[in-house]
């Protein structure tokens, strides 16, 4: 596996891990924050989990760019291949980062502890 494919695998994956991560930790801790009445553990890990969430849709954009800034169109081949991995992590990182962002309103909002 080469360098290139590492990194759009890692665009590819890390939006959906991270906010499967982050919605386990804020499940695992709502009962700690709420009993202690300290919230702001919740809002750390959902910001943490939007930074990597960016962080990986800027990964994926940074590796489309290098692969030339172009569509994958209908041609085959390693380089449509990437341009097709590398739109779908932005995507995806994005879609993820949209979760973990309506995670955090809900918390923030209605109350996770009410």
């Amino acid at each position: 596996m080469t360098k290139r494919d590492l990194l759009l695998w890692t665009g590819l994956l890390a939006g959906p891990a991270i906010w499967f991560l982050s919605f386990g930790a804020n499940f695992s801790l709502a009962g700690w924050a709420c009993a202690l009445r300290w919230k702001p553990a919740l809002y750390f890990v959902s910001a943490a989990a939007l930074l990597v969430s960016a962080g990986s849709a800027w990964l994926a954009w940074a590796q489309w760019q290098q692969l030339g800034r172009e569509h994958p169109g209908e041609a085959g081949g390693a380089i449509a291949r990437s341009r097709t991995m590398a739109i779908g992590g932005v995507a995806i990182s994005l879609l993820s980062g949209l979760l973990i962002a309506a995670q955090a309103i809900v918390e923030t909002i209605l109350g996770a502890c009410d």
